[in-house]
Order: structure tokens, then sequence, then C-alpha cells
């Protein structure tokens, strides 16, 4: 599988008040997990991905989220083990991503997929902020990184 995985610690603050991970922190374990293999490049893998989506230059491409969809699956209750956001792609358009994922719980001995997610992201030009082709160098640094898509129950 093509997929990279990046480790995130769980903080108190995301709890709700029924004493586990409230819905709304897997929108930013998501975002964290995009931001490190597409900006910051520090997953466990070097993907590569980085280098052209970094967006150091004001007027190069920038990644937009057009559309996510969550499926929750399980109960995240805290713990001192990091979940693992396992992040690749699925499907690759013009000027879009497929970006998903699975969110693993750290804290169960077997493998404990408790949510999966669908992010479409846009790349557009920096100054437009208009979407615009992937160059050849774009799609070259996520071709490795696609697999199986998912097939979430209301996509």
């Amino acid at each position: 599988m093509a997929r990279t995985h990046v480790d995130l610690e769980l903080r108190w603050g995301d709890l709700d008040a029924y004493g586990h991970v409230n819905n709304v922190a897997y929108a930013r374990f998501l975002e964290e997990s995009r931001v490190r293999t597409f900006w910051l490049g520090s997953g466990r893998e070097r993907t590569g991905m980085e280098r052209y989506f970094r967006g150091d230059d004001p007027a190069g491409p920038k990644m937009l989220v057009a559309n996510q969809q969550i499926e929750f699956l399980k109960v995240l209750e805290y713990a001192e083990q990091p979940i693992t956001v396992e992040l690749w792609i699925g499907k690759l358009g013009g000027s879009s991503l497929e970006v998903h994922y699975e969110i693993v719980d750290g804290s169960q001995p077997e493998r404990s997929v408790v949510a999966r997610a669908i992010s479409t992201v846009v790349i557009v030009d920096g100054v437009s902020m208009r979407p615009m082709r992937l160059s050849d160098e774009g799609r070259a640094s996520v071709s490795r990184w696609m697999d199986e898509p998912l097939n979430l129950r209301r996509s």
C-alpha cells in the first residue's frame, strides 16, 4: 500500500463532554496530517510531495480544500499513545487531488480504524487563486502515493 503515516498526539482539549474525542477534532487531525505531508514533509515517510506543494513562493501553487467527508467508525478515547493518520492519494484530476485517510487508534493492540475520510483539494495559482493544472512535476510527486480509493457509505 502506498500510504504515508503521520503520528499525532491527542490533546486533553480534543475531548467533549462525553469523555471521548470530539468530532471537530477529526477535521484538525486531517488538516495537521495534510500540512505535515504536503508542507513540512514530516510524516514517517519522506514523500517528496512537499517539494511541489510547499508554497514558499507567494505566486506558486496553493492547495485549497473544496470538499471533505468524514465517516466515524468507532469512539476514540483519550490515550497517551498517538493516533496514526494514514494518508494517500485516491484520485488525481486535472487540478485536484482526492486525499484519502484512515485514522488508527494507537492505544489498541490490533490495528483499529476509528474514522475514514476524503478531502478534495484543488491546486490554485498563488496570485489569482484560480484552479491551475497540476504540472508534470506535481503529478510525479503524488503518483507514487496513489492507492485504492475509499468508498465511504454516503459518497
